[in-house]
C-alpha cells in the first residue's frame, strides 16, 4: 500500500461532500491555500458559482437533509455569501 492509498479522503458522505464543494469557493477567494500551488489570486466570479451551486443543492434536496446536513449546508451558503461582499467591497 502506497502513503497515497492510506491519505485518501473518504467518499459517501453529504457533509463532507459540501466541504470539498464549499473550499472550492474559500480557495477562488483567496481565503485558503492548496498546499504545492502557488497563491491565486481571488476570483469573485468563480466564488459566485460555488454559491450558486449550493443554493442550487440546497433547493433540489430541500425536504431531504437530516438536520446536521441542512446546517453544514446553510451554514457555507452564508459563510461563502459573506466572503464574497466582503471580497467585493475590498475591491470596489
Amino acid at each position: 500500500m502506497t502513503e497515497s492509498d492510506q491519505t485518501q479522503i473518504p467518499g459517501g458522505d453529504f457533509r463532507l461532500f459540501l466541504q470539498k464543494i464549499a473550499m472550492q469557493g474559500f480557495y477562488a477567494l483567496g481565503l485558503i491555500e492548496v498546499p504545492g500551488l502557488p497563491k491565486a489570486d481571488p476570483n469573485p466570479g468563480a466564488a459566485q458559482a460555488v454559491i450558486d451551486d449550493l443554493l442550487m443543492l440546497r433547493e433540489k434536496t430541500m425536504g431531504q437533509l437530516d438536520d446536521a446536513e441542512k446546517l453544514t449546508l446553510d451554514k457555507f451558503i452564508s459563510d461563502l455569501q459573506f466572503q464574497y461582499l466582503e471580497a467585493t467591497k475590498a475591491k470596489a
